[in-house]
């Protein structure tokens, strides 16, 4: 059986089981609420994460080999999600790796699933050009991380720098009070 066609015959088993893989690398509470929870916006990253594999899983296995530009189109908002966690670089951009593993495994479980090695290397250059094209966006995306927290930090240096030392602006606050002149309770008017 050609394995375009397994995966596009059988890919509601297989999606399944990649988006639970994906999930499961958050840590375990997380990755319980992110696989039980359906709702947009009471679970934006499990939500994100099946509309970004789904849609990465119908560009791969449509037939024809998938348009890069497309592709970037779909991952991106999901590996933008990935850039700001506290993954590592390899394990952000993992799930790619990670439907070769489910294909494998699936592949193993049917006994009449016997694609051909033409059909396996096929499969692994393709999802190779998208594990170095998701690599190159997880980078672009801490890029631009950086250069924001640059650029905050050297904001805040020139707002340091412009208005003088925090701590002095704390004296001079205190050397305006001192000098109004406190009220006499006990005048002589008053009694």
């Amino acid at each position: 059986m050609a394995l375009a066609h397994l995966l596009q015959e059988n890919k509601g088993e297989i999606l399944e089981k990649w988006i639970s893989r994906v999930l499961a690398s958050y840590p375990d509470d997380a990755a319980m609420i992110f696989q039980r929870e359906k709702d947009r916006f009471a679970n934006p990253i499990g939500y994100n994460t099946r509309h970004a594999l789904t849609a990465l899983y119908d560009l791969l296995f449509s037939g024809d080999q998938p348009d890069p530009a497309k592709v970037a189109a779909v991952v991106e908002d999901f590996v933008k999600i990935r850039a700001v966690q506290t993954f590592t670089p390899a394990a952000a951009v993992a799930f790619v790796r990670d439907l070769k593993v489910v294909v494998r495994e699936y592949c193993r479980k049917q006994k009449d699933a016997a694609p051909a090695l033409a059909d396996w290397h096929r499969f692994e250059d393709t999802l190779d050009a998208v594990s170095d094209q998701v690599f190159d966006l997880y980078m672009a995306c801490r890029e631009r991380l950086y250069k924001a927290r640059l650029h905050e930090i050297s904001h805040m240096n020139h707002m340091l720098t412009q208005h003088g030392c925090p701590s002095s602006l704390l004296d001079a606050d205190q050397s305006a009070k001192t000098a109004v002149n406190p009220i006499h309770i006990h005048s002589n008017e008053a009694r």
